[in-house]
């Protein structure tokens, strides 16, 4: 029986702060990493993203959610419209755990599937049936938004999770700090890139610096006292803060993951 994989990208990362499609992991965008896993397990792919979310280069079929304000019940729709196989496993983009050994593991009960880890079932870390559309469409017409009423509608079978390989595959990450303290746990001293433009750059007397990651207000705090690029929690106005000089950042909280490159450019009076 061939296999599929949907990998849900199109949440809005409120908790995050920033795309968790984009955080860095093992050197490459989280859901690189995440379908390069799925690529060893499953015949096909499919990524559902937002229509707002620009993706990395990826060898899978990248489809639109029509409505992500729904949920993941809504980019499951879109996945399941367009796989060939009759089985997918499903995952969330920040799974950065994730082994082939689990996928194959769920999908081997050739049924819809899923395990309850700590008395949560891990719904996005399950299997669908394709044949489960025309239920999806029908839950989503009556605003039943839950993927776990689906799970139940679709008489799941619940996997022991003592009998699968590698469950740490259903960890992720919500918020800045456990996202941090899983890079930190994976790699010793992570580090990110600090690039200046403009008056910034005389100031500093060099363009680049190496610093530890953390959040974006402690990754600038290392250039305290010759440059404040904070003006309380903010960033102050004079100054434009990219990643990778590409999406202009203003929210210091957001995370900054080892080999991230922070683009600082001062284009105040002078620079």
């Amino acid at each position: 029986m061939s296999t599929a994989a949907i990998v849900l990208c199109g949440g809005r990362s409120t908790r995050m702060g920033r795309d968790k499609a984009w955080l860095p992991w093992a050197g490459v965008p989280m859901v690189s990493h995440v379908v390069a896993t799925l690529a060893k397990a499953v015949d096909e792919i499919v990524v559902v993203s937002s229509a707002e979310l620009a993706l990395p280069p990826l060898d899978a079929r990248i489809v639109r959610d029509r409505e992500p304000a729904l949920g993941p019940l809504s980019g499951l729709r879109e996945g399941l419209a367009v796989i060939r196989s009759e089985l997918a496993f499903v995952t969330a983009t920040d799974a950065p755990y994730l082994t082939p050994a689990f996928v194959a593991a769920m999908l081997d009960r050739e049924t819809a599937a899923a395990t309850c880890v700590d008395g949560h079932v891990q719904t996005l870390a399950a299997v669908y049936p394709r044949s489960a559309l025309t239920v999806v469409e029908a839950m989503i017409g009556r605003r039943q938004l839950r993927p776990l009423a689906l799970l139940e509608q679709l008489d799941y079978t619940q996997v022991d999770a003592r009998d699968l390989p590698d469950i740490r595959s259903v960890q992720g990450f919500n918020t800045p700090a456990e996202y941090l303290d899983a890079v930190r746990r994976t790699t010793p001293e992570p580090m990110a890139q600090l690039e200046f433009f403009g008056r910034a750059r005389v100031q500093m007397g060099q363009r680049e610096f190496q610093v530890p990651i953390g959040t974006l207000r402690e990754v600038l705090s290392h250039m305290l006292p010759r440059v404040d690029i904070l003006d309380g929690d903010a960033i102050g106005k004079q100054f434009l803060v990219s990643l990778d000089g590409v999406d202009f950042v203003r929210n210091p909280e957001i995370p900054i993951g080892e080999g991230e490159r922070v683009v600082i450019l001062d284009s105040s009076v002078g620079g």
